[in-house]
């Protein structure tokens, strides 16, 4: 298993798993939900109407159904009477994390994490072209958006990017293994 793609794994799981923790931290009041929701308000808007709230005892939903777009600072939102903790990033960028994760775990099986060959960009860009397509026209103000389309337009940009970030990682390993001289796989200098 090259080195790129273990060096993806590890800092894409560290990236996206706790996205998913930061929810139930704020429900049950501890302190690490604040600096994670701050940390990952670097990464993401964070608009209520476009994110996705844990509601204790109820499950996941929407955190306010349409309307407003106030960015979440008090990592509570009350949707008719129920105390909802957003997720620290939106619905589309769960959709784009969770999705390059399971991405990233399915090129073991498809016996493509040694990959060093780079698609075609093409099928990349046709996979950005739903989110384009999404926020474009409601950029534009001829719709309005949902979550759960921001979710699945992020999820195929997201599954699409593993395909491509990890053979340009193992070609920058590779790279620098070579520079140093290294035989691959061996660990020792070429004499």
């Amino acid at each position: 298993m090259e080195l790129g793609y273990k060096v993806y794994m590890v800092l894409l799981a560290l990236f996206t798993l706790p996205v998913f923790m930061v929810p139930f931290l704020a429900a049950a009041d501890s302190p690490a939900a604040e600096p994670l929701y701050s940390f990952y308000g670097y990464t993401c808007h964070q608009f209520i109407s476009r994110s996705i709230c844990y509601f204790p005892g109820q499950g996941v939903a929407d955190c306010i159904p349409g309307g407003e777009l106030l960015p979440y600072r008090l990592h509570a939102v009350d949707n008719s009477g129920t105390i909802g903790y957003p997720f620290p990033v939106c619905a589309r960028d769960i959709g784009i994390y969770l999705a390059a994760l399971i991405s990233g775990l399915l090129l073991i099986f498809l016996k493509k994490e040694n990959a060093m060959a780079i698609p075609n960009p093409l099928f990349f860009i046709l996979a950005l072209a739903p989110i384009a397509l999404d926020g474009g026209t409601q950029l534009l103000g001829f719709r309005e958006s949902t979550n759960i389309i921001r979710l699945i337009t992020g999820g195929i940009a997201g599954f699409a990017f593993s395909f491509y970030c990890v053979p340009l990682m193992n070609r920058a390993f590779a790279r620098k293994d070579k520079e140093k001289g290294y035989e691959k796989g061996k660990g020792r200098e070429k004499k």
